[in-house]
């Protein structure tokens, strides 16, 4: 599936992940625990961010999108075989980057692009477990932050090699300058 209405698609992707985060935060489903409804909304939370993000600050910095896909992850490029699993299984939108544009803008601009997307999927997590401390709830607050914690270790590890941090460094664009 793809569309030129990009920004269409972000919307509904934002709106969605607000919905979704507001029903299982805000309205307590009576059959669904509280640690376990903290979970789902880090999961849609650090899902669906990602995507909005590149485009809200590509857009910010001149770079345009010439469409939206539905695809399969950068890990299915991992050479770990369990990740590479995950992501050859794993579907994700996908935002089709206007060469052009990127070509036409700075090496710092393409930069917070790229940036903007690890940073803000990797933030969100440790915005659900400071949620989940002001509950008061210990097993809440423990089962958020090592979910935090681990999606940052992935990160760490893994957008260097095959994620956006990957994709930064193959258009010469490195984390200490650009």
């Amino acid at each position: 599936m793809k569309t030129a209405r990009v920004g269409v698609g972000m919307v509904l992707e934002a709106f969605a992940a607000a919905l979704a985060t507001l029903l299982l935060l805000v309205f307590k489903i009576p059959w669904l625990p509280r640690p376990l409804a903290l979970l789902l909304a880090q999961g849609v939370i650090l899902y669906a961010i990602h995507c909005p993000s590149h485009y809200v600050v590509g857009r910010m910095v001149g770079i345009k999108f010439s469409g939206l896909a539905v695809g399969r992850s950068a890990l299915k490029k991992s050479g770990s075989r369990i990740v590479r699993l995950i992501g050859e299984r794993a579907v994700t939108p996908v935002l089709i980057v206007d060469r052009a544009s990127l070509a036409r803008v700075s090496p710092l601009r393409r930069k917070a692009m790229f940036y903007s997307g690890v940073t803000a999927s990797t933030a969100a997590p440790f915005l659900v477990a400071l949620y989940a401390s002001l509950t008061g709830d210990p097993i809440s607050i423990l089962a958020t932050l090592v979910v935090a914690i681990g999606y940052l270790t992935f990160n760490i590890f893994y957008s260097p090699r095959t994620g956006d941090v990957h994709r930064a460094r193959l258009l010469g664009v490195s984390p200490q300058g650009g």
